[in-house]
Order: structure tokens, then C-alpha cells, then sequence
């Protein structure tokens, strides 16, 4: 599985866009450059809690699940050992959520431990900043649907670009640059098209004008739709950075894994920049391959059957 690779300080700024267009004035953001955040990254005046935490290199469930269940014991602890500075922090504010916004989780461990953590701090002779029904809860950005379509360029009918298809001098120049051979060396480790120079051909064709279309999309939505632009590139990153780790584990089986690379790129596309129609979705994805074929220096790995 490809997880989705968030850096904190992205993870961080995307919660708080999503949190500021959710809450408004009724948000109050935590600074945590000095002296840390205190367990708590916001917090809303109707007493719900958030924590922003992306788990680093936590690449199977297990992992991913110890380091969140570490994040929730840390900083809940921050919030029980230090009452008087939590009330500092949050004033007349009683919490009624501590609330845990992750890219992801994969357990139902997780859910249970934040259940016996939550019912700990209850048992806790009462904590003027706790209210006797505090839970906490872990959620992903999923549950912000109406605010990611904002800050992600949702319009009237969507957004989709109807370029023409790369006339012979893109291509040329594409070609000129070195793009053409890097495609043809990268594909010709494919034993199937390995043994078909029609085929070969074909493909590596269609994958040129795949990513000089691609390019010029990008290019428009950089100059038009800034925010949508950078949702795209950062799932282009977190998706074709993990795709090697893929790749190695699964040998000869380079076009099946294409083929799911491009189903999957296409859903999360729709889910990142909500305000793209769904073909335009679809072509933004078959250049991400395109320019993963280009750039990447990892072959198909050959099976040795």
C-alpha cells in the first residue's frame, strides 16, 4: 500500500485552512515554535480540541498505529500534568473533545485506545479545563468535505481544460530534451514490450503526449488556481515517491501496478481538488505516469520466472 506522505508542516497548514473556513472567529490556533503547542494545536469556543500529527515513515498498520497511539499519550498527558497551564491556554473553555486529525488510520486499535484514554482522563479527579463527557476521537480530513471543496477550487460546473493534443513541435521539443529516450529505455525493461517494437512504440507515443498535455495543464491551473495546483503536486509526491517501495515487491508486475496507479490517482485527484472534473482527474493522472516513466531512475524490476 502507498501511504500518503504528508509532511507535518503541510499536514499542519492544510488542517488549519480547513479549520479556519470551518470555524471562523470561533477558532482559536495555538502557536507551537516556543515552548510547543501544550498538547492542543487549536481549539473552538464550544469546546472542541485538535492535534495535527503526521506519523514519519510509518509504513505498515503497525507502525502507524504505535506512533499515533504515542501522539495521543503524549499530548493528552501535556493537558492532565500541567492543569494550571491548560487553563492558561484556553481560558473559560471546557473540552469536550480532544480531537486527533490524522491523514489516515488503519486500525481499530486506535479507536479503543483513545476510548480507554478518554475514560482515564474522566477518572481523573476533575481537571477544571476537562468536562465530565470528554472523549477523544481521531478523524482524517475526509470529514471536512464542504471545506475542502472551497479551499480546493470548487466552481459552478468544475474545472476542466480543453486543450488541444500536443502538435508536432511540443512533442519535438519534449523529444529533443531527452524525454523520448528516457521513455523508451524505461519501457523497454518491460519484457512484453521488450519483444514488440510496434507496441514499444505505441506506448511510449502515447505516454510523450501524455505528459506534454499534462504539462500545459498544470501550467494553466498554477496561473488560475493556485491552491488546487499545489494539492496536485503534493499527491503527485506522495504517490510516486512510494511507488518504488511497490514496485520492488512486485516483480514483473509493472503494468498491473500502472494500471492500479492510475485508478488510484484518479480517486484521490477527485478527493484532493475536489473542483476538477472527473476526465480532467483522469488526464492529470496519465501524466503523472508519464513524467514518473521520465523522471524516476527505477526500472520495472524483471521477474525472474
Amino acid at each position: 500500500m502507498i501511504r500518503d506522505q504528508w509532511d507535518g508542516k503541510e499536514w499542519q497548514e492544510h488542517c488549519r485552512r480547513l479549520l479556519a473556513l470551518k470555524d471562523g472567529v470561533e477558532i482559536q490556533f495555538i502557536p507551537d515554535r516556543f515552548r510547543g503547542d501544550g498538547g492542543i494545536e487549536a481549539y473552538c469556543f464550544d469546546g472542541v480540541g485538535y492535534q495535527c500529527y503526521v506519523p514519519q515513515e510509518a509504513y505498515n498498520t503497525t507502525a502507524l498505529t504505535d506512533a499515533q497511539k504515542r501522539k495521543i499519550n503524549t499530548d493528552v498527558a501535556k493537558l492532565c500534568d500541567n492543569p494550571d497551564k491548560t487553563k492558561a491556554l484556553i481560558g473559560d473553555v471546557v473540552l469536550r473533545r480532544w480531537v486527533l486529525l490524522t491523514p489516515e488510520f488503519d486500525s481499530r486499535e486506535l479507536v479503543e485506545y483513545a476510548r480507554m484514554k478518554g475514560e482515564k482522563v474522566r477518572k481523573i479527579p476533575r481537571p477544571f479545563w476537562c468536562h465530565e463527557d470528554f472523549e477523544i476521537v481521531i478523524h482524517k480530513d475526509d470529514i471536512f468535505a464542504a471545506e475542502m471543496a472551497t479551499l480546493y477550487g470548487q466552481v459552478a460546473g468544475g474545472v476542466y481544460m480543453d486543450l488541444p493534443e500536443p502538435g508536432e513541435d511540443d512533442l519535438f521539443a519534449a523529444a529533443e530534451g531527452g524525454v523520448a529516450e528516457r521513455l523508451e529505455s524505461k519501457l523497454a525493461a518491460e519484457p512484453a514490450l521488450a519483444q514488440d517494437s510496434v507496441a514499444l512504440r505505441s506506448y511510449k507515443s502515447m505516454l510523450l503526449r501524455n505528459y506534454v498535455r499534462g504539462r500545459q495543464q498544470l501550467d494553466l491551473l498554477a496561473n488560475g488556481y493556485a491552491a488546487m495546483h499545489a494539492a496536485i503536486e503534493r499527491r503527485f509526491k506522495s504517490t510516486l515517491n512510494g511507488l518504488p517501495v511497490e514496485l520492488l515487491g512486485t516483480p514483473g508486475g509493472g503494468p498491473v501496478v500502472v494500471q492500479t496507479l492510475l485508478r488510484r490517482l484518479t480517486e484521490d485527484l477527485r478527493h484532493d481538488a475536489p473542483g476538477l472534473e472527473p476526465v480532467l482527474c483522469e488526464e492529470l493522472a496519465q501524466y503523472a505516469i508519464a513524467h514518473w516513466f521520465v523522471d524516476c531512475p527505477l526500472y520495472f524490476p524483471v521477474s525472474s520466472a
